[in-house]
């Protein structure tokens, strides 16, 4: 170990003396700086999170309903409209996490 420190002592001070030296620029860190790709919004990416689960808390709720309060003896054409309705935005918050896994890649 004490060999290798050394040479990695020696290495960095011949590295120092033999480097070419920069030369001053000030548009330099500029140019660097609109190179760099921009940051993400990371707030717009919060409130989807929000949306997308105060979505499943309310799917979840309305099956809750549905299935549990709802008077099951009569079957009308609003209670099959909610069904259609509750099992279309089901399977679409099941879906989009593995679209959204996918396109990532």
């Amino acid at each position: 170990m004490s060999n290798r420190d050394n040479k990695d002592k020696e290495l960095s001070k011949l590295l120092k003396h033999q480097a070419w030296g920069a030369e001053p620029n000030e548009w330099f860190t500029h140019r660097v700086m609109h190179k760099l790709p921009a940051k993400r919004n990371k707030s717009a990416l919060h409130f989807a999170w929000f949306c997308y689960i105060a979505a499943v808390v309310v799917c979840i709720g309305f099956w809750v309903w549905m299935l549990t309060v709802n008077d099951n003896s009569v079957i009308t054409v609003r209670d099959i409209i909610y069904f259609v309705i509750a099992l279309a935005v089901t399977i679409m918050l099941a879906i989009s996490p593995i679209v959204a896994m996918f396109r990532r890649e």
